[in-house]
């Protein structure tokens, strides 16, 4: 549902009225045809343009219902006037959508059409470089100084070339500005002035199941509760996370999984965690912590800035096209400016793959390069900074005695081909400095680290060791063969990680075997994926690790192929897993995916075949949603297991239905000599400003709707979440430090509310709850038949005012008006001129309200009479269709 232009009463002269079975949307798209579509300015051709901004004069006679009367449609000789006032509008510049804002319009000298007003720093906010406006020597016209000053800047004048377009019907400005007045911003750049930090609020969630199963003589039952809590008040966020489980016969365990406060640091682009929490695992080993943490966190980066990507720099001789490609693929395209350029806000590409640049010259010649781009988990792009500091208490249930630690890691890339990277622990008992480099080469990204260690073993003396790390990744583009990761680690005798070193000082001290703690000797892993497109994928993957103390190797490798078919997709798999011990186990798969149907609600039907160890198993499973918004879903399978000297078979299912309130489960299987069954209920408890709501399970970044009167309304974006009976709803998740938008479907809701916007943004900080607030008209609406005493039609065009003097419509066809915000008692005025015989009067009375939400509207059939109010009263009355 697309916004009403006219249902900002304060902004625009009032609602538009529309014709017999029309909502007001078709009204106005059908009235705004008729006037400046369907009719052409008298004395023009259809292939003659009109000259922007002149008057024009239209041809009415199409518009006459009875010849003796004319219709005054003076106001849309200059196009679509727009009243003053302030209206909720999307700002688009140059071509984005990037904000929705309220926006003021004032009247502007000698013009019968008011302007958008922005203050200066919204225009900075939306990219505008005022220092770049001031350094031109554009700007040096008169009054450009002065028209970027104040709370109500004229855009055309201050900045050259500038225009901003309002689009009435859409509710949309558009704001173009020539990219040299604009401020260097990544692609999908969001201003920190912009983030939310939302408001106090405070939330549980909860997950709650129980378990019961049956066979051979024993039943059991088990019940678990997860629970997890926030408050958040001004920037700080407080969280708790545990659980509870009881099992019959046995003691209730409560488990204590995490507690600690957290902010954003903005400055430092970095997240304060003060409690419990886990360590980066960029540099070394993360561990869990109870303490305190200052990281980076790449969330707020623009999207087109996380993860690495090169750099691509070169030179245009003419106002050049620069096209960017990988793998043949168009990735990015843009217009530069004669001289040196540089393009550092590429999206990151999984592992990369050479970049072919191409720069097309104004006359049409070209010029290519090549960049080299693959990357490993330690690549940053060129100057960019992480960082994580942390110091506290390790974390880990198995040590009677945790030690104390802190922890440092620093990475910065330097150039397109350089990484480097390091840090430092000290704990009780144990030091360990880490130093390295990523390089990104033709032939691939290579990443090497060493690490050395101290370990202080209580009665056995000091341990040392290095540890040398080397991953490497590379595309090779001409056969499309991807090595995603390619690791190696070797350690000597005395190396220890933090983890290793804190379980051997355990023992050590409290009586234990130290060599029990497995220390590893080396690692290799490698991932291969070779794409013979049409012809399907072939993978591998690999690793084999050995120990110190401990004789025999770990080894596991699994190697697969998989493609499409007409209707759906296959794949095949075999795997070898051998332990250390010496035990081998082998594995077959096979699996199928087929829709039963040609729509994307259709189900769909899963086939696994396999075989290990002398099992064969055979399993199909039917899955798929329903309802309107796939708020249920389902599943059902069948299996058949056969072992040497047994089968068995099996079948069950389960459900899922995605409540406004709630989330509910349930599942149910039996097979030879067992059941089982289970249910689950998962949701959340929300107090915020507004009081308190019930919802799905919340993240740990969300927001609350506010839509006074709209119950009913549904969530477009969150499957089964509609308004409460207080016009509040939760969206249980959004992407932090990013702009969400979120759109309201108000079917469902009484014909007597209308949302004055159907879609809103919010640009929450993570772990923010954000109040998502839509303005809502509340008042009676009608479709009102009222022709003149002896079935004379109205004027079309006729402006309709209320007993208030404020505009509710216009007369449309058939002396038909639509109108909005009536009492169930009153009068209507329509005006087609100034002389008393030009206007009539409406007395309408509206039929008692039903509460049926579903009904369309209240049509009422009455006459406009002529005189004073007092004269020819004759009442309009109604029913609800």
């Amino acid at each position: 549902m697309k916004d009403s232009p006219c249902r900002r009463s304060s902004a625009c002269g009032g609602e538009l009225a529309g014709a017999f079975g029309l909502t007001p949307v078709a009204a106005v798209a059908t009235l705004a045809f008729a006037v400046l579509g369907g009719l052409q300015p008298m004395g023009a051709q259809a292939s003659e343009p009109v000259e922007a901004g002149a008057a024009v004069e239209f041809d009415t006679t199409f518009l006459r219902v009875d010849p003796n009367t004319t219709v005054d449609v003076t106001r849309f000789s200059r196009g679509n006037p727009v009243s003053e006032g302030v209206y909720s509008v999307d700002l688009v510049v140059n071509g984005i959508r990037v904000a929705r804002h309220d926006v003021r319009f004032v009247a502007a000298s000698g013009a019968m059409t008011a302007r958008p007003c922005f203050s200066r720093q919204m225009l900075e906010t939306l990219g505008v470089d005022f220092a770049k406006v001031a350094a031109s020597r554009e700007a040096k016209v008169a009054g450009a100084d002065a028209a970027v000053t104040g709370e109500c800047v004229d855009l055309a004048a201050a900045v050259p070339d500038a225009t901003a377009d309002f689009d009435f019907a859409e509710q949309r400005i558009a704001l173009s500005v020539p990219q040299k007045y604009m401020r260097n911003a990544a692609r999908g750049y969001v201003p920190p002035e912009m983030w939310q930090n939302g408001v106090n609020a405070a939330f549980l969630s909860y997950n709650a199941n129980a378990y019961h199963t049956a066979g051979s003589g024993v039943e059991s039952t088990q019940s678990y509760v997860g629970l997890n809590a926030g408050v958040n008040l001004g920037a700080w966020h407080f969280r708790h996370q545990s659980s509870v489980t009881q099992q019959a016969g046995a003691a209730t365990q409560f488990d204590n999984i995490a507690t600690y406060l957290q902010r954003d640091i903005t400055a430092m682009k970095s997240q304060l965690t003060v409690g419990d929490g886990y360590t980066t695992g960029d540099v070394f080993d993360s561990v869990q912590f109870r303490g305190a943490q200052i990281a980076t966190d790449d969330r707020m980066l623009p999207e087109s800035l996380r993860g690495y990507a090169p750099v691509v720099r070169g030179t245009a001789e003419s106002n050049a096209r620069v096209t960017v490609r990988q793998n043949g693929q168009v990735i990015y395209e843009t217009t530069v400016s004669p001289g040196p350029f540089e393009i550092n806000d590429l999206y990151a590409t999984g592992y990369g793959g050479n970049l072919d640049v191409t720069v097309t010259e104004a006359n049409g010649r070209t010029k290519s390069f090549t960049v080299p781009y693959a990357s490993v988990a330690q690549s940053l792009r060129p100057g960019t900074t992480r960082f994580s500091v942390t110091a506290g208490e390790l974390r880990n249930s198995t040590l009677e005695t945790n030690p104390n630690f802190a922890q440092f890691t620093l990475q910065r890339g330097l150039t397109n081909l350089v990484t480097v990277y390091g840090g430092a622990v000290a704990a009780n008992g144990y030091v360990a400095a880490d130093l390295g480099a990523a390089l990104n080469t033709k032939l691939g990204a290579l990443s090497a680290d060493v690490t050395a260690a101290q370990t202080q073993v209580p009665d056995q003396g000091t341990s040392r060791g290095t540890s040398l790390r080397i991953g490497y990744s590379k595309f090779i583009d001409p056969t499309n063969t991807n090595i995603a990761i390619a690791a190696y680690r070797y350690s000597t005798a005395g190396y220890m990680n933090l983890s290793d070193a804190a379980s051997v000082r355990d023992l050590a001290m409290h009586g234990g075997d130290p060599d029990s703690v497995y220390r590893q000797r080396n690692r290799f892993q490698v991932t291969l994926n070779q794409n013979f497109k049409e012809y399907g994928t072939v993978f591998l993957n690999a690793s084999a690790q050995q120990y110190w103390n401990r004789s025999g190797s770990d080894v596991f490798y699994q190697a697969g192929y998989n493609n499409r078919f007409k209707y759906g997709t296959y794949s095949i798999s075999a795997g070898r897993t051998r332990s250390s011990n010496g035990s081998m186990s082998d594995q077959i798969m096979f699996s199928t995916t087929l829709p039963l149907g040609h729509d994307q609600h259709s189900p769909l039907l899963t086939t696994n075949l396999s075989s290990s160890g002398g099992n064969t198993n055979l399993q199909a499973n039917v899955s798929g949603s329903l309802g309107e918004r796939n708020q249920y879903s389902y599943s059902a399978y069948g299996a058949y297991g056969d072992a040497p000297g047994a089968s068995t078979a099996s079948a069950g299912a389960s459900g899922t239905y995605r409540a406004p309130y709630a989330q509910l489960t349930g599942s149910a299987s039996g097979g030879a000599g067992s059941r089982q069954v289970s249910a689950g209920i998962s949701g959340s408890v929300v107090a915020h400003p507004g009081g308190v709501t019930f919802s799905q399970t919340v993240g740990d970044t969300f927001g609350v709707i506010e839509a006074p009167g709209a119950a009913g309304a549904s969530v477009t974006s969150s499957p089964g979440v509609k308004l409460n009976g207080r016009g509040f709803a939760v969206v249980p998740y959004l992407t932090p430090y990013g702009i969400n938008t979120v759109d309201i479907d108000p079917k469902g809701t009484s014909t007597d509310i209308e949302f004055e916007s159907t879609s809103e943004q919010a640009v929450p900080r993570l772990g923010s709850v954000v109040m998502i607030r839509y303005r809502t008209v509340t008042g009676r609406a009608a479709l009102i038949r009222a022709p003149q005493p002896g079935d004379k039609a109205l004027p079309f065009g006729a402006d309709v005012v209320d007993g208030n003097g404020k505009t509710v419509g216009i007369v449309a066809q058939d002396s038909r008006i639509f109108a909005r915000g009536l009492e169930d008692k009153g009068s209507l005025f329509v005006k087609w001129g100034a002389s008393a015989s030009e206007q009539c009067r409406i007395e309408y009375v509206l039929p008692r309200q039903t509460g049926n939400a579903g009904a369309a509207y209240t049509s009422v059939e009455g006459h406009c009479m002529g005189g004073t109010p007092t004269e020819n009263t004759n009442f309009a009355s109604g029913r609800t269709r």
